[in-house]
């Protein structure tokens, strides 16, 4: 269950806890611009800081602007796997 810890009105921030680790997800509500970009890396940092957990994140290996946003936020490609709708997910991981 995604549970909202950071909730703006320009993006929400969700934490998913998964055999004891935490997969973030983020909605972004509005159209992109530096000024998002900047508040959602100041939230990501409080929300880094505070947890003081590695943080994971599920992709589609074919969304390449979601790969985009990954990389903007330090994650790093973890490996991949295969779910249970036979499709080959990626496993990123900010540390």
């Amino acid at each position: 269950m995604k549970v909202p810890v950071v909730r703006t009105p320009e993006f929400v921030l969700y934490i998913e806890e998964f055999e004891n680790l935490w997969f973030i997800h983020c909605d972004v509500l509005v159209k992109w611009t530096k000024t998002v970009k900047s508040n959602l890396t100041r939230w990501f940092d409080v929300l880094t800081k505070e947890c003081g957990k590695e943080l994971y994140a599920l992709h589609s290996p074919n969304d390449k602007k979601h790969e985009k946003f990954l990389k903007l936020f330090n994650f790093n490609y973890l490996n991949s796997f295969k779910g249970t709708d036979t499709n080959i997910y990626d496993v990123y991981v900010w540390r």
